[in-house]
């Protein structure tokens, strides 16, 4: 039975010490491959794009909208979703099912209608750790030429947590 214990203690021992590094983004990021050879044609903001949380019971939340517009033309949401920065580069985080951004963003069958614009207003992160860190989301769409675009932006989500008075 010691043997057995002291297996997996051994065992378990990298996985406790090891160490993600949340880090910063630099401006010279390169950004994640599927986006890198697309025109940036979409909009995409955040508000507010510095995100402090409020802890509700034993839940933090870091509430923001994420809002969407296309400028020049009707454009076709194909693939939407979000990365995280960790280890000195970005990481898939999600890619959401396209069916949800009828419902959370308020277009109608993924289409994005030229100047107007579309607002999830509750895309909170939430969590029982108090940590921040960086989240990239993108939206990869078609236009009606057939062209692929994408949008993206950068939203950062600090550990100063907001107190209530």
């Amino acid at each position: 039975m010691k043997a057995i214990v002291w297996l997996l203690c051994l065992l378990s021992t990298p996985v406790i010490t090891a160490q993600v590094n949340f880090g910063t983004p630099s401006v010279d990021e390169p950004l994640p491959e599927k986006l890198q050879n697309l025109r940036k044609a979409i909009e995409v903001n955040h508000f507010p794009k510095v995100n402090d949380p409020i802890k509700i019971e034993n839940t933090y939340y870091w509430k923001h909208t994420t809002s969407v517009l296309c400028k020049e033309s009707k454009i076709e949401v194909i693939e939407y979703g979000a990365y995280i920065f960790y280890n000195d580069q970005w990481n898939l985080r999600r890619v959401y099912p396209l069916e949800e951004l009828d419902k959370t963003f308020g277009t109608k069958k993924q289409i994005l209608n030229q100047a107007e614009p579309y607002t999830w207003n509750k895309n909170w992160r939430v969590g029982e750790d108090l940590f921040g860190g960086w989240a990239l989301w993108y939206f990869i769409g078609k236009t009606v030429d057939g062209e692929n675009v994408c949008g993206y932006a950068t939203i950062h989500t600090t550990d100063k947590l907001i107190t209530k008075n």
